[in-house]
């Protein structure tokens, strides 16, 4: 069963009629005659001259339905269009989503009337956690120090690190706004998106090597490695992730945790070069009045 996952999150259409078809990074095309459950296509389009029995989703696509094209379920595209040809038959809804509306579309797609989408969301779920564990452990093997460096802060002061998170949270939008305003802005503000996204991947980890080392302690095996801890931590966090209702606020609390983590600990090692360049310059100056 989890082959079969991973072959359809790879992109191979289903060779059954009836059968839900998923493609990650390529277009889908549903042949005129063909009829198949559900269509779900991530970063391509869907182009449905057939049957769909189901819905069809395109992330970050559009969808072409064309004359001959009937569709039982609902059609959602989000980060794209929908073309309907004339002739084409929909019974469910069209929805187009955009920055405006994808709290309440998102709301949508995940209510019951979706749930035959459950397995889908498990796989990338998973995909999306197997990616996170690779580069979690290139990362604590190159780079070991700023994780621990990281997790250090979080745990001497966390109340603290939590409130400088939200703060970084809050000011990631005014800030790429305030880019917007030159030329030179416009051009730092993928910048912007990388130092983001890479502070939020190392402070998570560093949450993450907290939660192994407290589940090491627990388990009554302490002074695990690094790698370890970090493995341990984004396992638990990952099956937290599933608890109803609370488990995306824990995951939320734990991003923000490392975003204010990297930002304390990167002004602290700022302050301490400081202080250690001001010293250094008293002592020379103090050292040129003695002779």
């Amino acid at each position: 069963m989890f082959a079969a996952w991973l072959l359809l999150a790879s992109g191979v259409p289903a060779r059954a009629e009836n059968a839900n078809t998923v493609k990650i990074g390529g277009d889908i095309t549903i042949a005129e005659g063909k009829k198949v459950k559900n269509v779900l296509a991530v970063g391509g389009q869907i182009t449905v001259h057939g049957t769909v029995e189901g819905s069809a989703i395109a992330i970050g696509g559009s969808i072409v339905l064309t004359r001959t094209a009937q569709v039982a379920g609902n059609v959602v595209s989000v980060g794209g269009v929908i073309v309907m040809g004339k002739g084409a038959q929909v019974q469910g809804d069209l929805k187009e989503i955009n920055a405006s509306d994808i709290s309440a579309s998102l709301a949508t797609v995940l209510n019951e009337e979706w749930e035959g989408w459950s397995w889908v969301f498990a796989v990338l779920s998973l995909l999306i956690f197997l990616g996170m564990l690779l580069m979690a452990g290139l990362l604590v093997t190159l780079l070991p120090k700023p994780v621990c460096m990281v997790s250090g802060a979080i745990k001497d002061a966390p109340f603290k690190v939590f409130a400088w998170g939200l703060v970084v949270l809050v000011s990631i939008v005014p800030l790429a706004v305030l880019l917007t305003i030159s030329v030179m802005g416009i051009v730092l503000i993928p910048l912007e998106m990388t130092i983001v996204v890479a502070s939020a991947l190392v402070g998570f980890i560093a949450v993450a090597q907290i939660v192994g080392e407290r589940g090491f302690a627990l388990l009554k095996r302490r002074e695990q490695s690094v790698l370890l801890d970090v493995f341990l931590g984004l396992i638990v966090l990952w099956f937290v992730g599933w608890v109803p209702h609370i488990g995306w606020m824990i995951k939320v609390i734990g991003v923000v945790l490392g975003l204010g983590g990297v930002f304390v600990t990167v002004l602290g090692a700022r302050q301490k070069w400081k202080k250690t360049n001001n010293s250094g310059e008293a002592m020379d100056g103090g050292g040129g009045s003695v002779s």
